[in-house]
This record gives C-alpha cells, structure tokens and sequence, in this order.
C-alpha cells in the first residue's frame, strides 16, 4: 500500500513578500498618476476674476456667466463691484455676448497660424490666466472649443471654454479688444478670400474648351496653315 502525503504550499521567503508589495504599491502609484494627471488635463474655468483700475472682485464662473447674461446675481461682492462702474457694466455684458464669425483662413491649423495669433494677442489683453499670463496655449485651447460648433466665438464663451482654474478679466480693455479683432477680420476675410481665388486661377490655368476646339481644328489641317502664312508671305512682301 502506497503512502500518500499532503503536498506542501512553497512559503514566500521575507525578500519575496516584500518585492511583491513594492510592485502592488507602485501600481497604485502609477494609477493614482493617471487619475491626477487626467483630471488635471481636464480642467476647466471655475473662478473669474474682475478687474477695473484698482478694483477686483473673484467669482464662480457660473455666477459671472448669468451676470453676463441677466444682468443679475445674487452675490453682494459682485453687486457691489458693478455699483461702482453702472455704465461699464452695461457695456461688457453686451461686448462679452457679441459673437463674431471666423471663416477657414484664420481657423487653419487650430488657430496655429500668423493671422490667428493677432487674435489671439488682443484677446491675451483682456483675458489672461492668472497662472501663466504671457502663455497663448489655454487662449488658444479656449478659441478651437468655442469655434467649432458654429464658426463663431464670444467672449464669454471663450471664458468658459478655458482649460484652466482661474481666467482673469480686464475689463476696461474689454471693448477695445473686441473692436480690433472684429475689424480686423471683417477687412481680413474678403482680401484672404479673394486671394485664395486668384492663386487657384493662376495655378490652375488649364485651356478652355474653345482652346481645345481650336487646337484640332488646326492640327486637321496642315496644309491649310502652311498656305495662310504662305499668303501672309507673299502680302508682306508685295507692301514692300
């Protein structure tokens, strides 16, 4: 009769437990990373910040948002900030909210292109982010967002489309800003147009179906050609 006995489990030596929880503790690093960094990457507007000479006032931007849009709030600082400039007030609630149209020529390559950055540095003078103000990538990321649903940007849409905590406001250059970058693509856009259409003419300058006709017509005929400058010859030798 053969003896059977349990087989005995292999025991973890001490080194092997603790190389087993190093690797267990840096893949819950390395995840609790990519949730950081993900949410980071994610982040959009949550706080605005006003700024009138030398007043300045910080409030949700849901809070500024239906300001701009109603005309009130319910927050006392915010009150009491716009008490003090009743006519600016008025005048950026309707600047903010002006849409202007933006066709291909300054959109190309995600606004990445010499065109779009005057844009870019009139909207920098007003809207900036309060981390890193001589940095045109969050302005940029903010106008791609806002411009590809309708073609069309607004100030305040590109407030709320930035992709960082905080965006700072400076309201008396708020107009001004709008302004030039309105007038600026109004003239722009028709020359950049009619440019795109002349160079297509030039560089595609393809014979026309007459050409065409009149070509085969010649080349029908070769003696024909050969007499009509035999003549030709001949007229321009009798003038002489």
């Amino acid at each position: 009769m053969v003896s059977t006995f349990p087989r005995q489990q292999p025991q973890l030596t001490p080194m092997k437990r603790l190389s087993g929880i190093k690797l267990l503790s840096s893949s819950l690093l390395l995840a609790v990373g990519a949730s950081v960094a993900f949410s980071t990457s994610a982040s959009a507007i949550e706080t605005v910040t006003l700024v009138f000479n030398e007043s300045r006032v910080s409030v949700p931007f849901s809070d500024f948002q239906n300001f701009v849009k109603t005309g009130e709030t319910q927050r006392t600082n915010l009150q009491e900030f716009f008490a003090k400039i009743p006519n600016t007030s008025q005048a950026t609630r309707t600047v903010l909210t002006r849409e202007i149209a933006i066709t291909r020529p300054f959109s190309e390559r995600n606004f990445n292109n010499p065109i779009a950055d005057f844009v870019l540095l009139q909207l920098n003078n007003v809207l900036t982010s309060s981390t890193v103000p001589d940095n045109l990538e969050p302005l940029r990321t903010a106008l791609v967002a806002s411009h590809k649903d309708d073609q069309r940007i607004s100030m305040l849409e590109v407030i709320g489309n930035y992709p960082v905590n905080e965006v700072v406001v400076q309201l008396p250059r708020v107009e001004r800003a709008y302004n030039r970058v309105s007038a600026f693509i109004e003239r722009v856009q028709p020359a950049l147009e009619t440019a795109k259409l002349f160079l297509q003419d030039l560089v595609c300058d393809c014979p026309t179906a007459s050409t065409k006709s009149d070509t085969k017509s010649e080349v029908g005929k070769p003696n024909q050609v050969a007499k009509d400058s035999s003549a030709s010859s001949v007229k321009a030798v009798k003038c002489k």
